[in-house]
């Protein structure tokens, strides 16, 4: 599955349709698909996480696309779907697109456009599917609402620990300033010097990007207060929400960001666009929202000094907050993608042994919070880590990787590693969206039959941590019997002569 992604960023736009589209294209990359950009000239600058995250992107042209794919394909791949996410792009621009016979997706904010699109997607709080009738075709099925919304693993993840720490918090002492990557307006620096200087927060975050118009004065921050810590587009965003006790933002995309990790927001409104979610926001009794006008720095050093005498309040906000946004909204609209693209198959298991064109999704599986609670050391790993990783393990003779495709679509991994000892230790990740299907055990028994007739190893381990019951029951299936445990650890180990011959249907043949 090929996915095209439209969307732009600059100082005046911002770059949130960018950075959920990322979004939405790793949980499609996790799902097998291949995902490209197509961006207007600057785009990367405004959002470094777009080549930070090693994803492909071309320029667009004059006509708002890219020559490379004047004929609905890439490098003769067909396009399986065009994600367009432009307040500039509308109807026009999506109908000229049906040339290319794929599914379109839109990404919207407001009902006030007409579309011609096969899935639309408003993450409003609040917002309706009926909002949309009469703007997107009958066929169009429309996602809306907070449930939809296209937040990164790493909010979900950090949701239960953020919320807890909030839940024993006795005292407001830290505080987070992001107002958009492109900081529109310039108010940053103004409000983060008033609020260090009245003494009252002791921890001030700031978060900006590199393009901010007044990114210089930002900088200079650090250097005059002790309170302010400045973070230039930090991929460790999530992390630095979840140590803060209040957010002072707009009511933008990273409204829902906060909401998934309970952080009560004060906001002001920089564009129209986000007046529904202000309003909206301010009615769940997540945020407070300040008017329009004010002196922004009086107004929100007051309500700081509110909230510092009323804890409770300030805990109630937290509670709505995390009412909002649960963080799963990309895996529900990822779903919905497979079921309108992917045609009914009969779900053949097939190996090949990965390459470096393989690098990104092998990097997605690795650090999936869930998988990485289950392995051995659960840390993520960064993407130039894993890079240099895989080109030594491609090469490494000692290593053999396989990717496992149902119906050609990648959906995970088995790794085997051999030790001084010639014993070779399996390792396999499986795709979130194929776990309980019974592929793992599948693509095991297959891969470990592929190892041996390659006469790879004589013997093959897996070491399985003791609360990883679903993998227990993948390897005892696959044939493995229990050798040794210890108190993390159960061993187990499958010898050459006790692979299983029988069919099994998802079994298909090895590259």
């Amino acid at each position: 599955m090929l996915i095209v992604f439209r969307a732009d960023a600059d100082p005046f736009i911002g770059g949130g349709h960018v950075m959920r589209c990322l979004t939405l294209a790793t949980e499609m990359q996790q799902r097998g698909a291949e995902v490209i950009f197509v961006c207007s000239t600057g785009t990367a600058n405004t959002v470094p996480a777009l080549a930070r995250s090693g994803t492909a992107w071309l320029e667009a042209d004059q006509r708002d696309w890219n020559e490379a794919l004047v004929d609905g394909k890439l490098a003769g791949t067909p396009i399986d779907l065009i994600v367009v996410d432009s307040y500039r792009l509308g109807e026009p621009f999506e109908h000229a697109l049906r040339q290319y016979a794929c599914p379109i997706l839109v990404i919207e904010d407001a009902p006030t456009r007409r579309h011609d699109c096969d899935i639309l997607v408003d993450m409003t709080l609040n917002r309706s599917p009926q909002d949309y009738t009469g703007l997107v075709p009958r066929h169009c099925r429309v996602l809306a609402g907070a449930s939809y919304t296209l937040l990164r693993n790493a909010f979900g993840e950090l949701r239960a620990a953020s919320l807890a720490r909030r839940t024993a918090a006795s005292e407001l002492t830290s505080l987070l300033i992001s107002l958009g990557l492109t900081d529109i307006g310039g108010q940053t620096a103004t409000i983060a010097r008033s609020l260090a200087a009245s003494g009252n927060i002791s921890r001030i975050v700031v978060v900006t990007g590199p393009t901010s118009p007044s990114f210089d004065e930002i900088m200079a921050l650090q250097k005059e207060s002790a309170r302010i810590e400045v973070h230039v587009d930090p991929p460790e965003i999530a992390e630095l929400m979840a140590s803060t006790d209040i957010a002072v933002g707009t009511p933008g995309t990273s409204s829902w960001e906060r909401c998934c990790l309970g952080l009560p927001s004060i906001l002001f409104v920089v564009a129209d666009n986000q007046r529904d979610n202000a309003r909206a926001l301010e009615g769940a009794g997540a945020a407070r929202v300040v008017t329009q006008g004010l002196n922004l720095p009086e107004a929100i050093s007051r309500i700081l000094h509110e909230l510092s005498l009323q804890l409770d309040e300030l805990a109630q906000m937290s509670q709505q907050a995390a009412k909002v946004c649960d963080g799963d909204g990309a895996r529900r609209v990822g779903a919905v993608i497979d079921e309108l693209v992917l045609p009914k198959r009969a779900g053949r298991l097939t190996l090949r042994r990965a390459t470096m064109e393989d690098a990104r999704r092998l990097w997605l599986w690795r650090n999936d919070p869930s998988a990485r609670a289950m392995s051995g050391d659960t840390r993520a790993v960064p993407w130039d880590a894993h890079s240099a990783w895989l080109i030594n393990r491609l090469a490494d003779p000692t290593t053999l990787i396989f990717v496992v495709e149902v119906d050609g679509r990648p959906c995970g991994n088995v790794r085997f590693q051999i030790e001084l000892t010639g014993t070779a230790v399996v390792s396999i990740a499986m795709a979130r969206n194929v776990r309980g299907l019974g592929y793992g055990a599948a693509a095991l028994t297959l891969a470990c039959r592929e190892a041996f007739r390659q006469q790879f190893c004589e013997r093959i381990e897996a070491r399985v941590k003791r609360e990883n019951l679903a993998s227990q029951r993948i390897f005892l299936k696959s044939g493995f019997a229990p050798a040794v445990e210890d108190t993390e650890f159960f061993v187990y180990q499958l010898p050459a002569h006790a692979t299983r011959q029988e069919d099994i249907r998802t079994t298909g043949q090895a590259q």
